[in-house]
């Protein structure tokens, strides 16, 4: 089974160790980038599953990044993970293009069923488009997908 590729941005080293080794003793294959201006080449090149977005980065911050990504790539799931709790910081994440939100410090497991959850909902989103895909023969619509 192929395993579910995570872009993960986070700048502090201890921290992000501990996510990455955790994420991938549970069969997660995970790139972590520790700047914010080296996260939009890691996202292009390594065209991830899902992003977990530290907010507080060097050089480019995890909102910007979020509207990059979101642009890039509409459908992307995108997870906010940092120490800005404050009730405007949750909201410009959403308004960033983040789908979640979870605040440090964190549960780890948590975390992985957040992933889990926003992965799935993808899922049955691709299925519905792909199920109301249709072929066209003259006037008649033939969806080879629907049951």
């Amino acid at each position: 089974m192929k395993k579910t590729k995570v872009l993960y941005v986070e700048d502090e080293p201890f921290l992000g160790k501990i996510v990455k080794e955790s994420l991938e003793s549970r069969e997660f294959e995970v790139n972590m980038v520790e700047d914010g201006l080296l996260a939009m080449p890691a996202f292009e090149q390594y065209q991830p599953d899902i992003c977990i977005l530290d907010v507080m980065l060097p050089n480019r911050d995890g909102f910007t990044l979020g509207k990059e990504i979101r642009k890039r790539s509409p459908e992307m799931p995108i997870i906010y993970l940092t120490a800005k709790n404050q009730t405007k910081d949750v909201l410009q994440g959403f308004q960033s293009g983040g789908n979640d939100y979870l605040k440090k410090p964190f549960s780890m497991e948590e975390l992985i069923i957040r992933i889990q959850n926003l992965l799935q909902l993808v899922r049955l989103k691709q299925k519905k488009k792909t199920a109301n895909s249709f072929v066209s023969l003259g006037q008649y619509r033939f969806y080879p997908k629907k049951l």
